[in-house]
């Protein structure tokens, strides 16, 4: 694959992952509509949150960085006939397992929801118990969606795959839209109508993939007998890196057990906020990782270590050009865009004030969470996915330690300043591992375009203080102005801003270019 193939289907997915995001954000709005940062709302992102936690698992995470390289290396060693065989068979494996893990999740409901959310009390207990009864058997559909995108990202595919979260997002919004309309009822109702909603998401985003597959071969069966050595090898990848992604989704699991103890909408809060900072984060960071993944493990099995190093210092930069930006855009217009994307029905003014200084620090480690999506694959595409783990682990011991810190002067928004502290934490630890562990991958620095690039970000941010002394209203209509001439601001410092400084981004040649004026 070239840097330009590399290229265009980072472009491709990033697409997919957009639309995807956008629809999410949809959702998102509705659902800030029908339940603001109520009780009903707390309840209902705790319930989602126990069988979405698979999808950190299966999906960006330890099956897909465990399996791609295996399913890469099969097909060249051996041949697709093979490599089909080995595809059906870890896919037959898993379905059995996560059928057995969404019926245990089930029936012992209860006590999970009282292990992660002691502080809430008995009438948000028993709400999230029915919810999370309902929406468990999304494990075993998101499970196996992940693992037949990782097969089809191997093949070249990306923007279908991409798409997969897009047709989750309109199940939901189409279950509960629908059934608003024929029979309009109370929170705790559209509640559980929106867990079937999951469901049915669930089964889209699985389905979507399969005219895809049938056409590299794959059908419909169950098939357990095959690779036994391959299997073997992909458990003993698979088992450390589900550690490691166990790890990273503690931050998120403690945080939320923190904030059950925390105002009633804190939980609500810090949800949409994180939402609304996953949409630029998925955009770049997560498409830019899921296309390096398949091309770096490549690579690495021709040892072109010239290459593979061109390639990371490439997506290196790509994420912080585009994403100090991003930064100081949100930073300076959050209460903006917070009011503009939710503030309707439900969503009311105490929870724009709670939401909007959660995004303001989640969006802080922005830069920081995209880099450590460029550089865990690094370690993935090695079949190390052993230090990945001991890096999380330190990333998520302090980050419990600044939570406990945090909370107690922030509140909830202690909480996500925290996660992006420990985001810092996290890429500073893995680039210092990866000089001391690979030492053939020799990467340039990129100090320099990095401080040009932070010039613009400050411009950016600075761009919305005349705008807010012009338009100094704060219902909805005087936020959607502000954010308009903040973005028509932001782009006319960005483009003029990068020619004045010199800098240049070339997809051709791989990199940012600078040169001072004479």
């Amino acid at each position: 694959m070239s840097h330009r193939e590399l290229a265009r289907n980072t472009i491709f997915m990033s697409i997919a992952v957009f639309l995807s995001r956008i629809l999410g954000l949809v959702r998102d709005l509705i659902f800030a509509g029908f339940f603001g940062t109520s009780y009903v709302a707390d309840a209902f992102n705790l319930a989602f949150i126990l069988p979405n936690l698979l999808r950190r698992l299966f999906g960006e995470g330890a099956l897909s960085a465990a399996f791609v390289p295996l399913y890469n290396e099969i097909g060249i060693e051996r041949g697709k006939e093979s490599q089909i065989r080995y595809g059906i068979q870890v896919v037959s494996v898993l379905s059995i397992f996560l059928v057995l893990l969404s019926l245990l999740g089930t029936l012992l409901a209860p006590l999970i929801v009282r292990v992660f959310a002691p502080g809430f009390d008995e009438q948000t207990a028993e709400l999230t118990v029915k919810l999370a009864r309902i929406m468990f058997p999304y494990l075993f559909l998101v499970g196996v969606s992940s693992t037949l995108i990782s097969i089809l990202n191997s093949h070249g595919h990306f923007f279908i795959p991409g798409l997969s979260s897009a047709f989750f997002n309109l199940g939901m919004i189409a279950v509960l839209g629908i059934y608003a309309l024929l029979k309009p009822s109370d929170m705790n109702v559209y509640a559980i109508v929106l867990s079937y909603g999951v469901l049915l998401g669930g089964v889209l985003q699985t389905v979507v993939n399969f005219p895809q597959l049938r056409r590299h071969g794959y059908r419909l069966r169950l098939y357990i007998k095959g690779n036994r050595e391959a299997m073997g090898q992909l458990w003993n990848r698979f088992l450390p890196g589900v550690v490691g992604i166990a790890i990273l989704q503690i931050n998120l699991v403690i945080d939320r057990m923190l904030a059950s103890y925390l105002p009633e909408g804190s939980i609500s809060s810090l949800t949409y906020a994180y939402r609304l900072m996953q949409l630029p984060l998925g955009m770049f960071g997560v498409a830019a990782g899921t296309a390096a993944i398949p091309e770096f493990s490549r690579l690495i099995v021709k040892k072109d270590w010239h290459e593979l190093s061109d390639k990371i210092r490439f997506a290196l930069l790509s994420m912080v050009f585009l994403m100090i930006p991003v930064t100081a855009f949100i930073a300076a217009s959050a209460q903006d865009l917070i009011r503009v994307i939710f503030m309707r029905g439900a969503f009311d003014i105490r929870a724009l004030d709670m939401t909007t200084p959660a995004l303001v620090m989640y969006s802080a480690g922005l830069v920081f969470f995209s880099v450590n999506r460029i550089l865990v694959p690094v370690f993935h595409a090695h079949g190390n996915t052993r230090t990945p783990v001991i890096v999380s682990a330190i990333a998520t011991a302090s980050n419990i330690v600044l939570n406990l810190i945090l909370m107690q002067f922030l509140a909830h928004v202690g909480l996500a300043l925290a996660t992006s502290i420990s985001a810092l934490l996290q890429m500073i630890v893995l680039m210092a591992v990866i000089g001391r562990m690979y030492p053939h991958i020799h990467c340039r620095p990129i100090v320099k375009e990095t401080l040009n690039i932070l010039v613009l970000g400050v411009l950016v941010y600075a761009a919305k203080i005349p705008v807010a002394l012009i338009i100094s209203g704060n219902d909805w209509l005087h936020g959607a102005i502000r954010l308009a001439l903040h973005i028509a601001l932001t782009i006319l410092i960005i483009l003029p801003g990068l020619r004045l400084m010199g800098l240049r981004f070339d997809l051709k040649r791989r990199k940012l270019t600078w040169k001072r004026s004479s």
